[in-house]
């Protein structure tokens, strides 16, 4: 039965290519425009340090508690809310 696979081929020369690279003088820092690492630090910070919760103006509504069907039948028909509870 031939197999499924052949054998790999040995491969005795393998061509390289100069790799070399050219060593330039290093980039001269430059110099930071003026408040440059004040606002940069203070932008950091500002990602670290959560932001202060406003507090709701006093003059927002209150909800009212909520009102169940049965509460509402009570009191908008209360003599009909008595006779279906009691069997009547």
């Amino acid at each position: 039965m031939p197999s499924v696979m052949d054998a790999p081929e040995l491969v005795e020369y393998v061509e390289t290519h100069d790799l070399t690279i050219e060593m330039r003088e290093r980039p001269q820092p430059h110099q930071a425009r003026p408040r440059f690492w004040r606002t940069l630090a203070h932008t950091i910070a500002g990602y670290f340090t959560p932001a202060p919760r406003k507090q709701h103006a006093s003059s927002c509504r209150v909800r009212q508690p909520f009102e169940t069907p049965a509460d509402q039948l009570a009191r908008q028909y209360p003599t009909l809310y008595l006779r279906v509870f009691t069997g009547i």
